[in-house]
């Protein structure tokens, strides 16, 4: 049953804090403008095409006025204007064509699905007629959208096709030479067209630079090409052309990180200095487009006044959301998300219905009145949007006593068409666009004030929650450490039912205001916990033991941890110092198992060392130029074959042969994954089969020992984490399970010594000297069958343990090379499982792989200490204190607004320490089913054997399932 609250607990955490950071703010239930053509404006173009490109980047466009893109230097020179659009650092897969084509940067809710919004609205969607030729993966991302007479025709290929944009320049060509069709075509008004091009080599191995340089010049010759084929087509000089790049060669969010994880190459780039926003070029030239480059092509001498404003204004005017410092001589910037107003306003459509951007100034070449009417239906979108949010806080029931957006209301967004009609009527177009301009601002601020509208409130109860949950937990920990254990309060008192009503009383009152459903439930979630809590008080004295201890236990691990763990690469230090002073009595009793055990610590501290800190390559670098990944697999293969003999393990006949031939076949996959040939099918076959055989083979293998049955775990364990590794991964394994146990072992022995000594000085005191020796053997074993521990002990003892098993697995976490924000192989863990790439299969092999050493700790734990084996539900505990103290610290300083990978690392914290807790409970579990059916058949102990250790009280109660 604990084990259940404990994961209703976490869960319900971990979906508040997402509810903070990662609600949707899609608003549905919008109705799309009239076009500018149905209010008089006849627009500049008639079609947009749009080409979005893979490998662009600023550099690319710029350096040396353009002279690395000749193709389309002299198209925007002529007549086109080159710009930067600063793009917001994503998190999902594709998220610069959300921002280009429909306005708005990523939903955050689509951060944990990869980008799986609700249905929103795009460029595509508002155009009568739409066409695009584009990959599979970006053309999911507009299907089965609404739109707004036609679906849009997307024409599609594989990612993996080799000549990429020489294949789409060919359909290109195929569509727009169909005479028949353009016939028709050439009649269509706000057409638009949209063309992806890609790099034509796999993202499975690292470009060079020169092979960057010739995917450059690839695309804007196909650009350059395609731009003559549309030219030829229609020839009226009614085509406008966008160039863009979708965030350079970004590829955010957790599961793309994860495919490069799983050895697919990604390009991750820098998001700048400071975590500013990445910048990403576009060109505009064609129809409609207002000329802003020299005539000389210097790039890095624009003019100072554009039009009737400097540059230096329209930068400012068009980074409405937050303002930065302009040079006099930068390009022209605009946000990313503007550009799909600005292609909408080309074309005579409305803004998409979810756009959150303001259409830029100074970049089309229109008259003031066109102008005026594009920004007038841009701001009546906006203003639609904050309508909706205001309109749910004014019908509010208690709206008079909360706070709301003081910029606009209600009644001033009915009155805008008449503030605006005076105006327009005097011709006084330059007034109205700063008015409009003016509103559209304030229209955007409402919407943002009223998406984080509940985030302090949820925040707080969140942080309450929080606080109730340690408490729950340290009132279970007194009750476990309580001899004789104390029972419970339970549900069914005046002042847990007293919680529950007031939860039941107060969720109508906040539907009533007009929260929304998930919202109102984890703003009482912090009543759910009280009432759990209240519950799990004993029956006499519902203090808690001990606080100091509880405060330093906790606060302390985790404080270490996150300074030297996640803020910093000092992973291995940590370990050292901890194993060290855990261990810190039988340091000074030197013996060989002492001096073997400190070895072991030392080589996993230097591996850890070298692994995550690159001011130790010049160690490690010149290594690498004779050993390759490769040899080091082989010579794991080889070390798990040869560690059972080494330490002596007894194994059945049958054992060695399955075992033995699963290594072979491992070997003979990866020397032909290495070879780069096709991997034989018997290796699969064999792998697959010694994957079902490795877990279903520990509990049926007859041992009735523990220590023969943890063997055969730790034998069956590394075997299978062989077939997964990809260069030292299994060795780390090795050693790190080789010395766990070896540590416990040195303890104990420093424990026995020293509880022997002190019976014979309680015996020395109450004894007298005349007593023969038979009678202080009687009062030995008196002791040894009695519970020394007391509850403060049995406290300090789950902490140990439970400080033990955190660290393990993070050394395991990091040692693996599975940590999430630093992290690069080449060869996938699934290389021996499957013949292609399958997200889910290869997830749950890395999940596989990461937890396989924590099973294999838990399970020596369970073996060697008694207190570990009994207590179980104490330690997981004093785990879950100290992980959920991580939790709230990484709750307070969630990044969802800064860089890509200030928000990657933030999410992934969250996951780390929420997620994985729950899977280390599963562990727990699996260890114990790898052990059961067993027990210890050694000889009882005789009186000059007898002992009594913190870790060995055979008197110990079975873990409570209250």
């Amino acid at each position: 049953m604990w084990k259940l609250q404990a994961l209703v607990a976490h869960c319900l955490l971990l979906v508040s804090i997402m509810s903070i950071y990662f609600q949707s703010n899609i608003l549905s239930g919008l109705s799309p403008l009239p076009t500018l053509r149905a209010l008089g404006q006849k627009p500049p173009a008639d079609r947009l095409v749009v080409f979005v490109s893979d490998s662009v980047d600023v550099d690319s466009i710029v350096k040396d006025n353009g002279q690395k893109v000749p193709e389309l230097r002299d198209l925007f020179v002529k007549s086109g204007v080159v710009g930067i659009a600063t793009a917001s650092s994503p998190m999902g897969s594709m998220p610069a064509y959300v921002a280009i084509f429909a306005g708005f940067n990523e939903d955050p809710g689509a951060a944990l699905t990869n980008w799986s919004p609700s249905s929103f609205d795009t460029v595509f969607n508002r155009s009568r007629t739409a066409f695009g030729w584009m990959g599979k993966d970006v053309a999911d991302i507009f299907t089965g959208l609404p739109h707004g007479g036609a679906a849009p025709h997307f024409n599609t290929y594989k990612p993996t096709s080799k000549r990429i944009n020489q294949h789409v320049y060919e359909k290109v060509h195929e569509f727009l030479t169909d005479e028949e069709k353009m016939l028709t075509l050439r009649e269509v008004k706000s057409v638009v067209f949209f063309v992806h091009l890609g790099k034509n080599s796999s993202n499975a191995i690292k470009p060079t630079e020169q092979h960057n340089r010739e995917n450059l010049h690839d695309i804007m010759r196909c650009i350059r090409r395609t731009h003559d084929l549309f030219e030829s087509a229609f020839n009226d000089s009614r085509t406008a052309y966008l160039m863009t790049a979708n965030n350079a060669n970004y590829w955010g969010g957790l599961f793309p990180k994860l495919l490069s994880r799983m050895g697919f190459y990604f390009d991750f780039v820098s998001d700048g200095e400071n975590g500013k926003d990445m910048e990403t070029p576009f060109i505009m030239w064609g129809a409609g487009v207002k000329g802003m480059t020299p005539q000389d092509g210097k790039l890095d001498k624009l003019p100072k006044r554009i039009g009737s404003v400097t540059l230096d204004t329209l930068n400012l005017l068009n980074s409405y959301e937050e303002k930065s410092e302009v040079t006099t001589h930068s390009l022209p910037r605009l946000k990313q998300i503007q550009l799909a107003p600005l292609m909408s306003a080309l074309i005579g459509l409305p803004p998409p219905v979810n756009n959150m951007a303001l259409l830029p100034r100074g970049f089309l070449d229109v008259s003031a009145e066109y102008e005026f009417h594009a920004l007038y239906l841009n701001v009546k979108q906006l203003l639609a949007q904050a309508r909706v949010l205001i309109k749910r806080q004014e019908d509010a029931i208690f709206q008079m006593f909360l706070p709301a957006f003081e910029g606009i209301d209600s009644a001033r967004i009915d009155g805008f068409d008449n503030e605006v009609k005076t105006y327009v009527a005097n011709k006084n177009f330059e007034t109205v666009i700063r008015m409009t301009q003016l509103m559209g601002t304030q229209a955007v601020e409402c919407i943002q004030y009223y998406h984080t509208y509940y985030h302090s409130s949820l925040l707080v109860a969140t942080t309450i929650s929080y606080l109730v949950w340690f408490y729950c937990l340290l009132v279970q920990l007194t009750r476990e450490s309580s001899k004789p254990r104390l029972p419970k309060t339970g549900y069914m008192t005046w002042m847990t039912l007293g919680v529950g009503g007031t939860a039941a009383m107060i969720f109508p009152l906040l539907m009533l205001q007009n929260v929304p459903y998930l919202t109102s439930i984890y703003l009482l979630m912090p009543l759910g916990f009280i009432t759990v809590a209240l519950a799990e008080r004993p029956l006499e004295n519902s203090l808690i033991m001990c606080p100091i201890l509880h405060l330093t236990a906790v606060l302390l691990p985790a404080g270490l941890m996150i300074l030297m763990g996640f803020n910093n690469t000092h992973i291995g230090i940590l370990y050292a110092l901890i194993v060290c002073l855990s261990n810190a009595d039988a340091l000074h009793r030197r013996t060989r198992k002492l001096f073997i055990w400190l070895g072991l610590v030392t080589l996993l501290t230097f591996i850890l060392l070298t692994k995550q800190n690159s001011w130790m390559d010049w160690l490690i670098v010149p290594i690498g130029e004779y050993v390759r990944n490769v040899h080091v697999v082989y010579f794991s293969i080889l070390v798990s074959a040869l560690r059972p003999m080494l330490m002596r393990h007894q194994h059945a006949g049958r054992v060695w042969v399955v075992n033995g031939s699963a290594l072979l076949f491992t070997a003979y996959g990866v020397y032909q994954w290495d070879s780069e040939e096709r991997i034989c099918a018997y290796v699969y076959a064999a792998c697959w089969s010694y994957l079902v055989y490795a877990f279903l083979s520990i509990p049926y293998s007859g041992t009735q020992t523990p220590v023969r049955r943890l063997e055969l775990i730790m034998f069956n364990m590394v075997t299978l984490h062989a077939m997964m590794t990809n260069s030292s991964e299994s060795l780390i394994l090795q050693i790190m399970i080789t010395e766990f146990p070896m540590g416990l072992e040195v303890y104990d022995e420093c424990k026995r010594r020293k509880a022997i000594l002190g019976q014979d000085a309680e015996i020395d005191e109450g004894v007298e000297a005349d007593e023969d020796e038979e009678e202080a053997n009687q009062q030995r074993r008196i002791l040894a069958e009695q519970d020394t521990l007391t509850p403060v002990q049995h406290m300090r003892q789950s902490y140990r343990y439970a400080i033990l098993i955190l660290l393990y697995f993070y050394v395991s976490f990091f040692g693996t090379g599975h940590w999430f924000f630093n992290f690069d192989v080449k060869a996938t863990i699934s290389r021996l499982f499957l013949t292609k790439f399958s997200l889910h299969f290869s997830a749950a092999l890395v999940l596989l792989k990461i937890f396989i050493p924590s099973i294999i700790i838990m399970a020596c734990l369970y073996t060697f200490v008694s207190f570990g084996r009994k207590h179980t539900r104490s330690i997981m505990i004093c785990l879950f204190l100290m992980s959920d103290a991580m939790s709230l610290y990484f709750c307070y300083f969630f990044d969802n607004k800064g860089s890509g990978t200030k928000m990657r690392q933030s999410l992934d914290y969250l996951l780390v320490t929420h997620v994985f807790i729950i899977l280390l409970l599963l562990c727990s579990w699996i260890a114990k089913v790898f052990l059961s059916n067993t027990a210890d058949t050694k000889q009882p102990m005789t009186a000059n054997q007898a002992t009594v250790t913190l870790d060995n009280v055979s008197t110990m109660g079975e873990d409570s399932q209250a």
